[in-house]
Formats: C-alpha cells, structure tokens, sequence
C-alpha cells in the first residue's frame, strides 16, 4: 500500500513541475505537449491512489477476517475447557463434559477428531450391532457426522454423569 501512496504522490508532485514550467513555454507545441504530460501524471496519481484505496480495503478485509478468527478461537478456548477425554469403552475415547460443567446440557460424548481440530461435534447414536451368540457381546455405535469418524461400545454404555441414572 506504501508503494501506491508513493506513485500517487510522485504524480502529484510532476504535476506541479509541469504546471510551474507552463509559463516559460512560448510556442503551442510545447503547451500541447506539457497539457499532455499533465493528463498522464493525473492519470497515474489516480492509479497510485485507487490501487492504494483497494489495499486498504483488502486489508481492512484480512484484519476483520483474523479477529473473526481470534473470537473464534477464543470461544473454543473456553469451550474446551469443559471437557475432558474418557475412555467409552475399550480403549475408545470421546470427549464428556467434567463433573459441574455440564451447564443443563443432556449427557453427551464429542468426536474426539473433532475436538482436537477445534470442532465440537457430537456422537450421534447409529444402531445396535447383534452378535449371533443370543444377544451377548453385541455393540453400539455412535457416530460423528463431521468427520464420519464412529465409536463402538458394550450394548449398555451411555454417555451419562457421574451420580446420574443411565438412561
């Protein structure tokens, strides 16, 4: 933006020169040329400043853009900080509100993936796999439907917290 202010200036300032040296011209031709000299510096000073006017934009732009990204990340920030990662079942790991943080919110797991991409997406129950033995041994699956990322846990495991009835 700099070097638009610069040639917008540089224009300005052959403008005057021109027009000062106007008065020692004598014949038409060297008026004609020195009016045409001055059309062309105007004409580039316009330019300068108009590129300059459209990076100033741009840049008021970019700014907004990256506060919009600062708030963001600092929600997330706080956001994050109500939760901890458990072990579902096996191994596998999702994301649960801490005890006292659960702020009215239902029992919910969110996508491990997710959270650590600064996403909260949470785990949407999908079925119920049977296993052929009877019933026993068979398995929820739980699923993000950011990532297409999927939990699967004992027939029984529910997001709950801690002193609440299952559901």
């Amino acid at each position: 933006m700099i070097a638009e202010i610069q040639a917008g200036m540089g224009g300005t300032k052959a403008l005057f020169e021109i027009a000062k040296g106007l008065q020692a011209l004598k014949t038409e031709t060297a008026i004609n040329q020195a009016v045409i000299d001055i059309q062309r510096h105007a004409l580039e000073a316009q330019q300068g400043l108009a590129a300059a006017r459209d990076a100033e934009a741009a840049s008021a732009r970019r700014i907004a853009e990256l506060e919009q990204e600062i708030m963001r990340l600092k929600d997330w920030s706080a956001e994050k900080q109500r939760y901890h990662l458990i072990d579902a079942w096996r191994g596998a790991v999702a994301y649960m509100p801490k005890p006292g943080m659960e702020s009215g919110e239902p029992p919910h797991w969110l996508c491990a993936n997710c959270f650590n991409q600064g996403r909260k997406s949470f785990l949407q129950f999908k079925g119920q796999d049977i296993a052929k033995s009877g019933g026993l041994g068979s398995e929820s699956t739980y699923g993000c439907d950011a990532c297409r990322a999927s939990l699967k846990v004992s027939f029984r495991t529910k997001p709950t917290y801690p002193g609440s009835a299952p559901a």
